[in-house]
């Protein structure tokens, strides 16, 4: 049984606190190392936070690219696209197809992307409610930036 659930990630209500890093990694490997992350919080050209993120699209780039059969695999729970570590060979072929730059290589040459963890992520639990940033004078929408969802069908 597959979800029909996604990560999405509303720029207007992050204010840059690079929070969802921090638990996602301390969630994924026991240590607290933004660079070992599966989100990533970016900047824009105008200097604005914006998270990135894995839309585990349905025509993948990333798992097109990859010519390694089973590397890269949808999971069955959350259709989440998943990483198989033993079958990579962390070719970068599907960091480069990204078109949304939402995967990368951590220092041990790991590729690193979102999985959805097991359709609880913790980065939205501990992503703090924020007001809008075009209304920042105002308490009110105080709203998360991170959101698990369901697909618009």
């Amino acid at each position: 049984m597959t979800t029909s659930k996604l990560l999405t990630a509303d720029p207007k209500f992050c204010d840059g606190c690079r929070m969802c890093e921090l638990v996602c990694s301390l969630h994924k490997t026991g240590w607290v190392n933004p660079y070992l992350a599966r989100i990533r919080v970016t900047r824009s050209a105008a200097g604005a936070p914006r998270p990135v993120i894995c839309w585990s699209c349905p025509d993948a780039r990333c798992q097109t690219a990859c010519k390694v059969p089973g590397a890269i695999y949808a999971d069955q729970t959350t259709g989440a696209l998943v990483i198989d570590d033993a079958t990579c060979t962390r070719c970068l072929d599907c960091v480069t197809a990204c078109p949304f730059k939402a995967m990368w290589v951590a220092p041990s040459g790991e590729v690193l992307k979102c999985d959805l963890c097991g359709g609880d992520p913790p980065c939205v639990q501990h992503c703090p409610r924020r007001p809008a940033n075009s209304l920042p004078s105002l308490p009110y929408p105080k709203q998360a930036s991170l959101k698990y969802v369901e697909r618009r069908k």
